[in-house]
């Protein structure tokens, strides 16, 4: 009996948990969780109220409705497009120094050799086709796969940059909605 009932427990949480793993490969909400440094959801956070003050509610509800409302391809590409607009941001913010741009650069281009690769499995998301659970998680596994190595990448970039700023800087970098 006490083997039926753990049984019946497992999978009913399997049958729970599973479709939600393989879903959240399609759902913004994770792809949002995805961004790494430099081009995250900057404001999460914060609770978003920072960015509230600087007029990004309107934008950031824009971005919600083409996620939410287009296909996986569309959504790929636009989480791209809107990370790439947080770096040109933060970049803007920053105010660098001429000793300092060299090391903009090589985080902007690590974050551009990762665009690329991410870029690439968008195109290869195909509008209208079915997918299996399956399909989705090895969807997922490759997109977070990219992400890490990204990451990895980027690190010793990201941080010669960071030491590079000032503690105003880093603030701006640390928190860039933050009056």
């Amino acid at each position: 009996m006490r083997t039926t009932l753990l049984a019946i427990t497992l999978a009913a949480t399997a049958a729970i948990a599973i479709p939600v793993i393989a879903r959240s490969a399609d759902d913004p909400d994770t792809q949002h969780a995805q961004a790494g440094p430099m081009g995250r959801h900057w404001g999460a956070e914060d609770g978003g109220g920072e960015a509230g003050r600087h007029g990004w509610p309107m934008m950031h509800g824009m971005m919600h409705h083409m996620m939410m409302h287009g296909d996986s391809q569309e959504r790929c590409t636009e989480r791209l497009a809107w990370r790439a607009a947080m770096r040109a941001y933060a970049e803007a913010k920053l105010n660098l120094t001429a000793e300092q741009r060299p090391l903009w650069d090589k985080v902007q281009s690590a974050a551009q050799a990762e665009e690329q690769k991410e870029r690439q499995l968008c195109t290869g998301l195909k509008p209208g086709v079915e997918v299996t659970l399956l399909d989705r998680m090895d969807r997922m596994q490759q997109f977070l796969s990219t992400r890490l190595e990204g990451l990895q990448s980027a690190r010793p970039s990201v941080q010669a940059l960071y030491q590079a700023l000032t503690p105003e800087q880093r603030t701006i970098l640390d928190h860039p909605f933050r009056r």
